[in-house]
């Protein structure tokens, strides 16, 4: 009469239907309980490589209008801050000023503060990295020089970005410091709501 394929195992039908392709009821048993869908010959999809390098593709153009964009933005705020240095510091100690006043609670105090670090550590980051990032030259000497190549450019807006992440780092520690400071002396009921 032979087996009775309904009561196999799925390991077991497998086994049957790939060692005699000729049996029948094994293979309708094999495609009802849909096992062939898991087979590398039956797949009916094809161009997975060319979607993939299509994605790739993209991704790499996105990436570099993205690196392009970002050198001629760090570029811009560091001549920017570089010509303005005088309403720079201005900034700088005003948001600090009115951060401290506010205790480091208010959050629109916090984002002016914010802004202020960052203006105050684009004007210190030509003076810092001088030698890495401006070959040793002031800003506007590395400006004129022409000799400049993109992997140079690329070079100083990366560490424009370190520096730009460490303005945030040092606005988060001075804020705190603030907090703890001023938190024995202050009256959090008007900061009662949520934040």
């Amino acid at each position: 009469m032979g087996k009775n394929y309904r009561n196999m195992l799925d390991w077991e039908i497998e086994r049957e239907h790939k060692n005699d392709l000729t049996n029948y009821r094994a293979e309708e048993e094999y495609k009802r309980r849909g096992l062939d869908q898991y087979d590398d010959e039956d797949s009916d999809y094809s161009g997975a490589d060319v979607g993939g390098a299509l994605g790739f593709g993209v991704i790499l153009i996105l990436l570099a209008a993205i690196i392009i964009i970002s050198v001629y933005i760090s570029l811009y705020a560091v001549g920017l801050v570089q010509r303005h240095w005088f309403f720079v510091l201005v900034l700088f100690l005003a948001t600090f000023y009115f951060m401290f006043k506010k205790q480091g609670y208010s959050r629109f105090f916090n984002l002016l503060f914010f802004i202020g670090c960052y203006s105050l550590f684009t004007l210190i980051f030509p003076v810092l990295f001088s030698d890495l990032a401006l070959r040793g030259l002031t800003f506007n000497q590395y400006m004129a020089n022409p000799t400049i190549d993109f992997i140079e450019l690329m070079k100083f807006s990366f560490f424009y970005a370190l520096f730009m992440v460490a303005s945030y780092f040092f606005s988060k520690i001075v804020t705190s410091r603030v907090r703890k400071k001023s938190s024995p002396y202050s009256d959090f009921s008007r900061y009662n709501r949520r934040m």
